[in-house]
């Protein structure tokens, strides 16, 4: 892993994929070219939501516009190309498969793995990240065994096969390790660790640095799916910048993957990134959208289908979606401190 630590954070802010940019899952072999995200069926379940078309929230993502992908759920294969002239160095994009663990105090978790492909000059790698409400090890994974691989030439190489996939999300500290960083999540409040309020940084005990603060209420009941909730409830998710030292490669990578770039209302987020204390909230009342910035609002129809992608395929999400639910009461960590991912 080459990335620096808070370059890693920051392709762990990537990880907020939007469903209205996505172009429709099929069980059928699908391709993409451009820059474009495509969300195909999970057998290993999803997290946050339960059954139906939400079954398809794996996530394929292509950040360039000379970039070629194809996924077959068949034969369990997703590869990657870009045409010959491609030049320069970057993320050419990525992969984020869904499944669940049983942590070490026997309950079963949702768990994620982001692959983030790379491509420099014409060496390809892949940086992985896991996603994972609670720390520790986790045994019994379940994960749909994907082999990623890229196309050079006449060849293709592989990536990431799916031996090496469910070791990775097994032992989350082992990606850590390979990234030589270590993301921090700790609850805002720490008389409160259960509550919807986390604080994210880098580093380890008094040398972390803090680089955002996220907070998810609702006016609904815990015990109300948290699906409905986004989709007919009157909710909010508060983003807090506390540095203003995130790369804004990957500020602009998220607003791409969330289908936020195109919102006059972060054009300037867009140009600059973000600045220490930038506030960004998203939500609903009574199931009608808005968004916000530093106290700005517009009316944002695509809320739900945000906030349910962000709650689902963030590990920021994942983990307030944690602390909702019934089973944080007994499992809800003091901290976290392993590999997270936010692309």
């Amino acid at each position: 892993m080459s990335m620096k630590p808070l370059a890693a954070f920051g392709s762990s802010l990537a990880c907020l994929a939007w469903l209205a940019c996505a172009v429709p899952a099929s069980a059928a072999s699908s391709e993409i070219s451009g820059r474009s995200v495509l969300h195909f069926v999970s057998g290993s379940g999803c997290a946050t939501v339960q059954g139906g078309a939400a079954q398809d929230c794996n996530r394929l993502a292509l950040d360039v516009a000379d970039a070629r992908a194809s996924v077959d759920p068949q034969a369990r294969t997703i590869v990657f190309s870009v045409e010959a002239r491609h030049a320069g160095k970057g993320v050419i994009g990525d992969v984020l498969l869904h499944g669940s663990g049983i942590a070490s105090d026997g309950q079963r978790v949702p768990l994620s793995l982001q692959v983030l492909v790379r491509r420099s000059g014409k060496t390809w790698k892949a940086d992985t990240y896991v996603h994972a409400p609670v720390r520790g090890t986790f045994r019994d994974i379940a994960l749909d065994p994907y082999q990623i691989s890229v196309h050079q030439g006449r060849d293709e190489y592989v990536l990431l096969n799916p031996e090496l996939a469910r070791k990775v999300l097994a032992q989350p500290s082992i990606a850590a390790r390979v990234a030589s960083y270590l993301v921090v999540v700790r609850p805002s409040d720490g008389e409160n660790p259960t509550a919807d309020d986390i604080t994210i940084g880098l580093g380890v005990g008094r040398v972390s640095k803090s680089l955002m603060r996220a907070r998810f209420s609702s006016r609904q009941p815990g015990s109300l799916p948290l699906d409905q909730v986004l989709e007919q409830g009157t909710w909010n998710l508060d983003l807090q910048a506390l540095s203003g030292q995130i790369p804004l490669w990957v500020v602009q990578r998220q607003l791409f993957v969330f289908g936020l770039e195109d919102s006059p209302l972060l054009e300037d987020v867009r140009q600059r990134g973000l600045r220490k204390h930038d506030r960004l909230e998203l939500g609903a009342v009574n199931g009608k959208g808005y968004l916000r910035y530093n106290g700005q609002e517009q009316s944002f129809p695509g809320a739900t289908a945000s906030g349910t992608a962000f709650m689902r395929d963030s590990f920021i999400g994942l983990i307030l979606a944690w602390h909702r639910s019934a089973q944080a009461a007994t499992t809800a960590p003091q901290g976290v401190d392993t590999a997270q991912s936010m692309p």
